[in-house]
């Protein structure tokens, strides 16, 4: 096979450094209320326990957001709020998924439809820092109380913009964590809190920034860890987020504590570490304890999870579990460097057997955390062929993209971006029977993005077609 294209994923170092300002103002405290209601008065009323898709920014009228406000949302009152960044700038898709979360805690949601991937970091900075001050003028928030949220790249986001702004408490990273901007933590005045699914691509990056890069640093941080894959957390799994949130709230101001709520959020960790002893599955109950000190600590009388923790922390088998797990990680690192390198070594005929292989391992595997594994690595071929698809197509090598599509429709086959690419360099080669077949299997695997298709001109010359139109109008329009 002759080599076709430098595997290499490429992450631009960005190196600005952006701090939002903060607006602050001194006072003999003689009209602090004057002050107070005309400050009040400047807050806009905006629909209360509705999803609002698109909120034009009045600082920039080019930029948006989505937006949720909880029911109980008042003028007179403040309201902790959560920045969410969504790797593909929609933000109505994660406001619509934690919205009831919001609700149940009175939080106010707020989701950029401009923050993305492939924005610079000066882009980046400026989308927030317009986000940041057209919603602190219009909207009545607890700036005590501010935290930021991201997925995948958004989580990059929100971390990098976390570290630098002193003005931030908290930040919650899903399916991703390690920051745009660095790799250092130059404050630990905030919390941090990871998902990772156990079928995400960046799995070992998640695990290895909580147990390695956190290390040494004060800084109060906690990984969660789920059966999923890389995507948006399900609503039970952040739920646990919102509680972290608002136990580190109650720790630093004891007035806030809340021993009815604390009573019913550890009362099923401790039934659920009954079931995992009884059970005999020492590594779980290991996990579970350690984690929900870190939740609960300082909040109440968490001695049955100390008693367990303490005497399994020496157990031999609890030992031998992490060892295994930790072999397992660097088993996998090892092989996607191996296939990195197989990008430039190795023809096609070798990628279908490979793949054959992995795609079997991840049914016939009877480990479970190896087949996890297995699932991860086919996630990970899948980002390269999408990035090297994506970055041929943009350089018009379609040689090249025209290979690594194939190679991403063998590793992945029910993508969407698989086939709308495929779509795409069969339209490049006139080629419209394929075409067609192509987009029909992308919308078949769920491909919804209608304005997306009518946009690319790749395939403006077949609008007058009767096969496109039939396309067109077969999409499920969720944008």
């Amino acid at each position: 096979m002759n080599k076709i294209i430098n595997t290499s994923l490429i992450f631009s170092v960005l190196t600005s450094i952006f701090f939002f300002s903060a607006c602050s103002s001194g006072t003999d405290g003689s009209d602090i209320d004057n002050k107070k209601d005309s400050v009040q008065s400047l807050k806009e009323d905006f629909k209360k326990a509705e999803v609002i898709d698109v909120v034009a920014n009045k600082i920039d009228g080019n930029q948006s957001y989505a937006l949720y406000l909880p029911s109980n949302y008042n003028k007179e009152n403040t309201f902790p709020i959560i920045y969410i960044f969504d790797a593909h700038g929609t933000g109505k898709l994660p406001i619509a998924l934690y919205k009831n979360l919001a609700e149940k805690y009175g939080y106010i949601l707020v989701a950029s439809n401009d923050s993305k991937n492939g924005n610079t970091w000066e882009e980046t900075i400026s989308i927030f820092d317009k986000l940041y001050t057209d919603t602190k003028n219009r909207l009545s928030i607890d700036t005590k109380r501010i935290y930021l949220m991201g997925f995948s790249g958004g989580a990059r986001v929100a971390n990098a913009i976390t570290i630098l702004n002193g003005n931030i408490n908290g930040v919650i990273c899903i399916g991703a964590v390690y920051p745009t901007r660095n790799t250092e933590t130059p404050r630990n005045n905030y919390t941090l809190l990871a998902i990772a699914g156990k079928e995400d691509m960046n799995y070992t990056e998640l695990v290895k920034y909580d147990m390695i890069d956190l290390a040494g640093h004060n800084l109060k941080h906690i990984l969660l860890t789920y059966d999923g894959k890389h995507e948006w957390s399900p609503e039970n799994i952040m739920e646990e987020a919102f509680v972290w949130l608002e136990c580190n709230e109650m720790r630093k101001d004891v007035s806030q504590k809340n021993d009815v709520f604390i009573k019913e959020k550890i009362a099923p960790k401790i039934e659920e570490l009954k079931q995992l002893m009884e059970a005999k599955k020492s590594l779980e109950a290991f996990k579970l304890c350690k984690q929900t000190i870190n939740i609960f600590d300082g909040l109440t009388d968490l001695t049955p999870f100390y008693n367990v923790y303490n005497e399994l922390k020496t157990n031999k088998d609890i030992d031998l579990g992490l060892q295994k797990e930790e072999e397992a990680l660097q088993k996998e690192d090892k092989l996607k460097q191996d296939y990195t390198q197989y990008f430039q070594t190795k023809d096609f005929a070798w990628w279908q057997k490979e793949t054959n292989n992995l795609i079997a391992k991840t049914k016939n595997e009877k480990n479970k955390t190896e087949q996890q594994l297995f699932k991860r690595l086919l996630s990970y071929l899948s980002l390269i062929c999408y990035s090297q698809t994506n970055g041929l197509l943009q350089q018009n090598n379609l040689i090249g993209a025209e290979y690594y599509s194939k190679l991403y429709l063998l590793v992945d086959p029910s993508n969407t971006e698989a086939h709308y690419f495929s779509a795409i360099i069969h339209a490049k080669k006139n080629k419209s029977k394929e075409t067609f077949l192509a987009l029909n299997k992308a919308i078949a695997n769920g491909f919804t993005d209608k304005k997306r298709l009518e946009n690319d001109t790749v395939f403006l010359k077949y609008k007058l077609e009767q096969a496109y139109q039939k396309i067109i109008s077969s999409i499920l329009v969720t944008n």
